[in-house]
Order: structure tokens, then sequence, then C-alpha cells
């Protein structure tokens, strides 16, 4: 009589497992998404060729920095707040910017500029979730020298909405504000003061204002890029070169 007894089937074992203590590859760090919303309005004039000498050293310093990151330029004045120069282009390959990108003009519509280019931003972000990529590090910077006073499609309730839902979505607003009570009217908006920084609005005080940017950004690049918790409410982490005298 055959026998009833069936052999066990062998027990595999899974050879591509972690082994025992082994620890995970880290996740691959986010990309820097870094907007800037630059000041063209007309009082910026007698600063133009150092605004553009300070954007240019920033990008050059951002080209050294760890990490990847992709840069969106957008200036605006009365007959255009939303100028797009870049577009989410790769640092690496963004060109010294000349006289004839930057010529001041017009006045000032601040909330309608900063309003627009956060929805820009969602917009982009909300793609990027729907497509499974990964989130960005979102920095906002805005720079300017002036009063808002031309917006027509923004109010400041709109503006501090965004700028809250942004900020708890994990963002990282930046105001470099010159001519004007910076922290006042940054407050307002809901940037964090420790993110806030004033400078003189002259030739000096441009030069001053982009390096302590770029100088913070370097630093929040090498976090991000480290995986390192860094405070998104100090991005200046109190050291503000353009307030020195």
């Amino acid at each position: 009589m055959p026998s009833t007894n069936t052999p066990r089937p062998t027990k595999r074992t899974n050879k591509s497992k972690t082994s025992a203590g082994a620890k995970p590859n880290p996740a691959t760090p986010k990309t820097v998404h870094i907007y800037i919303l630059l000041d063209r309005s007309g009082s910026m004039e007698s600063m133009r060729l150092d605004v553009i000498g300070g954007l240019n050293e920033f990008i050059s310093q951002q080209k050294e920095a760890p990490g990847q990151a992709r840069l969106t330029l957008v200036q605006f004045d009365s007959q255009d707040p939303q100028e797009v120069m870049l577009d989410a282009v790769h640092v690496s390959s963004v060109r010294p910017l000349t006289s004839a990108d930057f010529q001041p003009r017009g006045g000032t519509p601040l909330l309608d500029a900063t309003g627009t280019l956060i929805e820009r931003a969602l917009g982009r972000e909300a793609t990027r979730k729907l497509a499974g990529k990964t989130q960005e590090e979102i920095v906002f910077v805005t720079i300017t020298d002036g009063e808002e006073n031309q917006s027509r499609r923004c109010n400041l309730e709109t503006v501090r909405r965004l700028i809250d839902g942004a900020t708890e979505s994990g963002w990282n607003f930046v105001f470099m504000g010159a001519g004007l009570d910076a922290y006042q009217d940054a407050e307002r908006l809901g940037y964090a003061s420790g993110s806030t920084q004033t400078w003189a609005a002259d030739g000096d005080g441009a030069k001053k204002a982009w390096g302590s940017v770029s100088r913070a950004m370097h630093q929040l690049r090498s976090d991000v890029h480290s995986q390192a918790y860094f405070d998104k409410k100090e991005y200046f982490r109190g050291l503000k070169e353009a307030e020195e005298s």
C-alpha cells in the first residue's frame, strides 16, 4: 500500500530581506524649490545694478550648495504683477541676469504678486502629488523696497490665509523689506519675525540683503540634504547681516 505521508514543502528563505540589525536606506532628500518674488517698482531704479549683481551672486553661490534645487523667479510692478523670468529651472542651469532683465517701473502690487505666485506654487505641488512625485521643500522669498499700493485682485486677508495655509503645510516664508516697517508688514502678512529682515534701500543694502539670503539658503539646503531638523520660522538663524551697521 503506498504511503499517505506527503512530503512537507521546503521552507524558502527570502535572501533579499535586510539582515537583522541593518538600517534601511534613508529616504532621498527633497529637492529645494526656491521661489523669489522680486519687486520691480520704480523706486528700485537707484539700486538696479546692485540688485542684479546680488541676484547673480546668489545664483552662483547656490550652484555650489549641496543637494538639488530649482528656481522660480518672478518680478512684479503695477504694469505686470507676475512676470515669470524663470520657471522651475534647475539652479545649475540658470544663466546670469543682465540689466535688460530688470528694468524698474510703476507701483507696488505686493498683495496681487504674492497671492498669484503662491497659487501658482500650490498648483504645481498639487500636480506633483497627483503624479506620485515627492513633494519639494518650498522656500518663498519676497524682496521689496516699498509698501503695497497697486493691488486689484488680492487683499490682505486673502494673502494671509494663503500664507498661513502654506506654512502649516511646511513651506518656508522669507521677507526682505526696505524703506518700510518690514517687521510690521511681514507680521500682518503672516511671515515669522525670525524669517524677516530689513535692509537699507541703497546699493550696499541690496548687496547685504542678497548675501544674507544666500548664506541662510545654503544652510537650509545643507539641512535638507542631510535630513537634519531646522526651524522653519528661523530662516536667518539669528544672523541678519543686512541689519548690521
